[in-house]
């Protein structure tokens, strides 16, 4: 966790991998005082139900598109203070070709600001609160 907390203490945007299940993962994020986000992937999911998934999650507006570019445009507009933890478990429940246009996605929302936007691809699913 030791990258994970230093990054959550900078301030920084990452998207990271870590071996820490999901609800370890949480935990950093909630003692850190940042906003956290559980995108929880259980059994093996096509575009749309990830789609579905991230509009539940990300808590995106009616007017989401459902497709990647909409994707995109919205989770660029999520800044919160101190910041933004996804925690992101499950990805291998999901294509090839997805899993690599999520990590395009999320890489660069992760350059954009001026709020830090954190991305941890977690070992194992969290308990939902």
């Amino acid at each position: 966790m030791t990258s994970l907390t230093v990054t959550l203490a900078r301030r920084e945007s990452a998207v990271l991998r870590s071996d820490r299940s999901a609800a370890d993962v949480r935990a950093v994020g909630e003692r850190a005082g940042w906003r956290v986000i559980d995108l929880v992937l259980e059994e093996p999911t096509d575009k749309a139900t990830f789609l579905a998934k991230c509009a539940d999650a990300f808590d995106l507006p009616d007017h989401f598109g459902h497709n990647w570019d909409a994707l995109a445009d919205c989770i660029d507009d999520i800044q919160d203070e101190p910041g933004v933890l996804v925690v992101f478990a499950g990805a291998g429940h999901l294509s090839d070709h997805d899993r690599e246009v999520i990590r395009e996605i999320f890489t660069e929302r992760v350059d954009l600001g001026p709020a830090p936007f954190v991305v941890v691809a977690a070992a194992a699913p969290v308990a939902q609160p």
